[in-house]
């Protein structure tokens, strides 16, 4: 069972995320199993590779237009320099243009979107792949119906494929909600029809979630919480901090051992970053509310 009495960080204006110690249900640091009955473990048995965004720039170097003119003439014109730079890879003219386009704020969501996209290219350009799939994100939130659904396909598919490797459940599952907005991803989410019914089968799944995780050498990993309710169990090494981006709300807090967190509905979406030490392994209970 879960100690009902619960104390809380005090945390500005937003609610605070609770902490509850856990009384019984698997120690950490014990490397033993997840103890909740009836939970689901998750294992990434199906895999995924994918092209870089780069090459995708010459198969949709003319995707966007603005054939609906929804955009205004200004930043058309430093979106479509940017865009002929980074075909050209001319990156010189690439870093000045995309300096000018991030300048002129977006108006609306059809130019939201188009920054996300040369953002994103501009990111697979230059190799910086946390930064690339950042803007994979945002596209994907804003991006069903603003901008060519091939560009769009393209970048959430291999959103969904990194998510999905790197257990990043939350992710995935939002990614492909956001896929489907749009018909053309139809062909593509045949091409991984069992990946597709593992996270259908998740999203829908209502007893506890279980993932067990191997942080890398960089000590970090991160994912999108799909349930506000969780902890950790079987911890191999050290968790130190965790960090919650969200929309409403981003902090970071020290790890408490043997707790369980809830995430205030007042934040928002929430993506979890995990600080421990290389190597570290855990496994991470998801729970609906109580």
């Amino acid at each position: 069972m879960i100690k009902s009495a619960a104390f809380l960080f005090s945390i500005f204006l937003f609610p605070s995320i609770t902490f509850a110690q856990i009384l019984d249900g698997g120690q950490s640091n014990n490397g033993g199993e997840v103890g909740p009955n009836g939970a689901k473990t998750y294992s990434n048995d199906v895999g995924f590779d994918g092209a870089s965004s780069k090459d995708a720039l010459y198969r949709f170097n003319r995707d966007v237009n603005d054939k609906l003119q929804q955009s205004r003439p200004k930043f058309a014109r430093a979106f479509e320099r940017t865009q002929d730079a980074l075909i050209k890879g001319d990156m010189q003219k690439a870093d000045k243009s995309i300096a000018e386009l991030r300048d002129i704020k977006p108006a609306n969501d059809y130019e939201r979107a188009r920054l996300h996209l040369i953002n994103y290219w501009y990111y697979g350009k230059t190799g910086n792949q946390e930064l690339e799939f950042d803007s994979a994100s945002k596209l994907m939130a804003v991006g069903a119906g603003n901008i060519d659904p091939n560009a769009y396909v393209e970048a959430g598919m291999r959103l969904l494929k990194r998510q999905y490797n790197r257990q990043d459940i939350g992710g995935a599952i939002e990614t492909l909600a956001n896929l489907r907005k749009v018909p053309e991803s139809s062909t593509e989410l045949m091409t991984v029809v069992q990946a597709v019914k593992k996270l259908d089968d998740i999203a829908e799944e209502k007893t506890d979630f279980v993932q067990k995780i191997n942080v890398n050498e960089s000590g970090v990993w991160s994912a999108k919480l799909f349930k506000p309710r969780f902890f950790f169990n079987g911890v191999s090494g050290e968790i130190n901090t965790l960090g919650f981006d969200c929309t409403n709300k981003q902090t970071t807090l020290p790890y408490k051992l043997d707790s369980v967190m809830e995430i205030p509905e007042a934040w928002g979406s929430c993506t979890m970053k995990v600080n421990a030490k290389p190597n570290t392994s855990f496994n991470l209970v998801q729970q609906k509310p109580v």
